[in-house]
């Protein structure tokens, strides 16, 4: 792999972290199988930001609890704290801020989550070296038709979000810059093995934005749109396309889909029995505590995929920033 510090011809312009679904909850049960796995994702980065500098933040958008419950919002930010310190934390919200805590529970708002990160469900800041960079963080549409507990599987952009990705990259076109959504567009990350439906993909209904056309028709006529964040999907390590590069208008845009550290693949990950009582823990094969760390240029971003459990770099894209 690439020696990050010796092989750069020109000066980097911003280096941030992004981890995927993080899925906080207060639960003893459920901390029993997450806590070790949260603890070696960040002991491990905390070694990596020793040895290379901290970056400039990091960022996860959405699921970074697992229910929109107070108390795990309060759990979040205390592990979050306790891992990252003084370091900015954007974070994004997904379709489980929207999941109440249990049956008998109101269902949690976009309100909720704003009110316990002090965010709007969407927002802009700048950032890097002379603040050349600009990342927008755009919200996933609620869960549940309004006033029900019914799932809307349909993950489309409202035309106020749509608005401010066109308005902002507008504002900001001097600028390189980073989109961050919970929801991936569609026909970018695909399933290991559509067969067995090992993975949920972006091909699945609720696993992609229903309205990628408009996104990407937005995103083609701004050049400085560069690079798409999503997570969701729980994509496994060897998922196709887990970073992807397109061809929009007259520039590059890729699509990277982060990893979840809690758990990969449709048939891992935690399982209440059927009285709630017990719950037991299944691991996908291969097992990743994976994150990405990214480098921005002018010219080009370089995106490293680690995994934290055997504490080791196991790939490392170079994109152009133009085709």
């Amino acid at each position: 792999m690439e020696d990050m510090t010796t092989t750069q011809s020109e000066q980097e312009v911003l280096y941030f972290w992004a981890i995927g679904d993080l899925h906080f909850r207060d639960n003893e049960q459920w901390n029993a199988f997450h806590t070790p796995r949260m603890a070696a994702l960040f002991e491990d980065m905390q070694a990596v930001w020793r040895e290379e500098g901290q970056p400039a933040f990091c960022v996860s958008p959405g699921d970074i609890v697992d229910r929109g419950a107070g108390r795990n919002y309060e759990r979040a930010k205390k592990e979050l704290q306790k891992y990252l310190g003084a370091m900015p934390f954007y974070p994004g919200i997904g379709n489980h801020e929207y999941a109440p805590e249990d049956d008998a529970t109101a269902l949690p708002t976009a309100a909720a989550y704003s009110a316990a990160w002090d965010k709007p469900i969407r927002y802009a800041w700048t950032t890097g070296q002379d603040e050349q960079v600009v990342c927008i963080m755009l919200e996933q549409p609620d869960w549940f038709f309004p006033g029900t507990t019914d799932f809307n599987m349909d993950v489309t952009f409202t035309p106020e979000a749509l608005a401010f990705l066109d308005t902002t990259l507008t504002e900001h076109a001097d600028r390189i810059a980073i989109i961050f959504a919970h929801c991936p567009l569609k026909d970018t990350v695909l399933d290991r093995d559509p067969e067995r439906q090992m993975d949920d993909d972006s091909q699945d209904r609720f696993f992609f934005v229903d309205n990628s056309p408009e996104v990407r028709a937005i995103l083609a006529r701004h050049p400085n749109a560069r690079l798409y964040f999503s997570g969701h999907t729980h994509s496994g390590w060897g998922s196709p396309q887990l970073v992807f590069t397109e061809r929009l208008g007259n520039h590059a845009l890729t699509n990277i889909n982060l990893m979840c550290p809690w758990y990969t693949g449709r048939f891992a990950g935690p399982s209440w029995s059927d009285d709630k009582t017990t719950l037991t823990y299944r691991t996908d094969d291969p097992d990743l505590l994976a994150s990405f760390a990214v480098h921005v240029y002018p010219s080009k971003t370089v995106v490293r995929v680690r995994d934290h459990r055997t504490h080791s770099w196991i790939q490392e894209w170079v994109l152009p920033a133009t085709e």
